[in-house]
């Protein structure tokens, strides 16, 4: 790893040290104090962007309209989403490994080009596409479902133009998995919610509709930010704010959310937490490892029971 790999882990010391005097002091008043004197906008911390009146699922207009501004640069893999075309390399083995567990493959398939094969996954909030293809690339049938229509149409056009070749294995719908499991419960082998969490504000709505999609033994996997001080300065401050290549409001510190928090709201719908694994992004050489760490990146794998 380079040499960036040694400043995240100073930096996850010294903010988990701010965080552990935070809670000593209860200083509970912090955020608020530094809204009231820097302005929200500065520091990201809390999303005061308006909310829809007692919203009954998991989308966010707000949320949509703010992400439909990145569609014409989505699938540029050295533009401001880079980050998103080189994800795979922890997001696809996360899936691949996971069902190898659960001996929905064998694991003698996992290095084949075609592990995947005969595997009908989900992916709930699937944006522009990118993951659906890595996925169906190694021979999964996957049906993206995202409640923002230029997304969807951003995806369906690169797959007719760019990966025609995966057209029999990929299909697109403009609607929210909330929509879509009144239809299609316990219908797939494998839920992805990836990248999502930090974008919604009814979690487990979203999280409970993705479970009743699974067949029993099914496997959910969620990748997300977690709710720490490091994961706010490394994917807000940094990205939003110092060098400015994603916009400003992208993300917000109150959206992140703990691993241990997903683990409880799965739980309640009959999921199990099998594994989380952390992940580090290098912006130096723009690639994704995994790493004995959740404190910033992780993905979650939980089976239903």
């Amino acid at each position: 790893m380079s040499p960036f790999y040694g400043i995240y882990i100073i930096l996850g010391i010294v903010f988990k040290i701010l965080e552990s005097i935070i809670r000593l002091l209860k200083l509970n008043t912090v955020g608020e104090l530094l809204e009231k004197n820097f302005g929200i906008s500065i520091i990201g911390l809390n999303d005061n962007r308006p909310k829809e009146d007692a919203p009954k699922d998991s989308v966010s207009k707000t949320e949509i309209a703010h992400l439909a501004k990145m569609v014409e640069t989505w699938w540029d893999a050295k533009g401001p989403a880079k980050m998103l075309h080189t994800f795979h390399q922890v997001r696809v083995p996360l899936v691949v490994e996971g069902l190898a567990d659960t001996g929905r493959i064998a694991r003698g398939d996992i290095l084949k080009p075609d592990a995947l094969k005969g595997v009908r996954i989900l992916e709930a909030g699937c944006g522009g596409g990118v993951l659906a293809e890595d996925l169906a690339r190694l021979g999964a049938y996957v049906v993206g479902v995202d409640p923002g229509k230029e997304m969807i149409g951003l995806a369906k056009t690169h797959l007719d133009t760019k990966s025609s070749e995966l057209k029999n294995l990929i299909e697109y719908h403009d609607i929210t998995v909330e929509e879509h499991v009144k239809k299609f419960a316990g219908t797939y082998d494998a839920i992805v919610c990836s990248e999502v969490m930090e974008h919604v504000d009814e979690k487990e709505s979203i999280l409970e509709a993705c479970i009743r999609c699974l067949k029993p033994g099914g496997s959910l996997f969620v990748t997300t930010e977690n709710q720490t001080m490091l994961a706010w300065f490394i994917f807000i401050i940094i990205p939003e704010y110092i060098l400015k290549f994603i916009p400003k409001g992208t993300h917000y510190y109150e959206k992140f959310v703990s691993p241990e928090t997903i683990s409880k709201l799965v739980s309640k719908y009959g999921c199990k937490t099998h594994r989380v694994r952390g992940f580090f992004y290098d912006r130096m050489f723009n690639s994704w490892n995994f790493i004995d760490n959740d404190d910033c990146n992780y993905g979650l794998h939980a089976v239903k029971q």
